[in-house]
């Protein structure tokens, strides 16, 4: 969760001349949803502002998003001792020292850094004439990966809610071995992660308590979607995702009380898609 305080009663923020016939103003604010806000309308290069206190947890990544048509502004994030003494002077509140970490913002390009948790008063510098805004935000440890990380597939079954969750030891997709899974769940989804080389497979089983997805894939992205019958039953089918036909990126199976999903992702390589062989041998050794 999120946690910003403001400590200050109001912006430090230093405003110099004016920019051709408009003004031209500099603040850092917390903003609305508690992030903090730098705005800069014809800001001339010096101007400076600065607000806390900025909390980042352990695990956390700071985000900063900014919206800038000209211009470019220096971020520092200084270590403080949280307080909440809104009536300091203001010269005593702000940041001395060596900043802890710093980035030029410029542009739409957002922008993501971690370091290290801790208080930190946000200080804003014009480097060059600026126009626009930026916003920083916290991205949490639980933001970043909402799986709860277990030791085995029953763990894994008992934290999602199911009655049991149970994957192979070793996976053969194509020519490639998979061992050793990683477990982990949500509620009402249990999953377990295998990896070799640069390629991840993930199976998922889901509970008729899960409404989330059952892969991190955008089906809508694959161009082929096609059903393979797996078994003698009309019912016994698999649904394929895949840039072609007879590479499944996604395969999924099931119905609304026991649903699986197979996931092959690319760790930094190329795709790997499973054969229909491999889908066939999937669904018998998954279900």
């Amino acid at each position: 969760m999120k946690k910003i305080v403001l400590i200050i009663a109001c912006v430090l923020s230093l405003v110099i001349g004016f920019a051709g016939c408009g003004s031209s103003n500099f603040g850092v604010v917390v903003n609305e949803d508690l992030n903090i806000e730098i705005t800069a309308e014809n800001a001339d290069k010096d101007m400076t502002g600065a607000t806390g206190t900025f909390t980042v947890g352990e695990g956390d990544d700071v985000q900063i998003e900014p919206n800038f048509e000209e211009g470019k502004v220096l971020v520092e994030f200084y270590p403080i001792e949280a307080s909440d003494d809104v009536n300091a002077d203001a010269e005593e509140l702000m940041p001395k020292g060596k900043p802890e970490f710093d980035v030029e913002v410029s542009g739409t390009e957002p922008i993501e850094c971690g370091f290290a948790a801790g208080d930190y008063m946000v200080s804003a510098t014009v480097l060059e004439k600026a126009n626009g805004t930026a916003v920083i935000s916290l991205i949490t440890a639980e933001e970043k990966d909402p799986w709860t990380k277990v030791s085995s597939a029953a763990e894994a079954a008992k934290g999602a809610g199911m009655e049991d969750f149970e994957v192979p030891p070793q996976l053969q997709i194509n020519d490639l071995t998979f061992s050793d899974p990683a477990f982990s769940y949500l509620d009402g989804v249990a999953q377990a992660s295998y990896e070799s080389g640069a390629i991840g497979i993930y199976v998922r089983e889901a509970s008729g308590i899960y409404g989330g997805p059952m892969t991190d894939r955008d089906l809508k992205s694959f161009p082929e979607h096609w059903t393979q019958q797996v078994g003698d039953d009309a019912d016994d089918v698999v649904d394929c995702y895949g840039m072609e036909k007879d590479s499944a990126i996604v395969i999924q199976w099931g119905d609304t009380e026991d649903f699986h999903t197979v996931t092959s992702q690319g760790l930094g390589g190329e795709e790997y898609g499973m054969d229909a062989a491999t889908v066939s041998r999937l669904e018998d050794m998954i279900d």
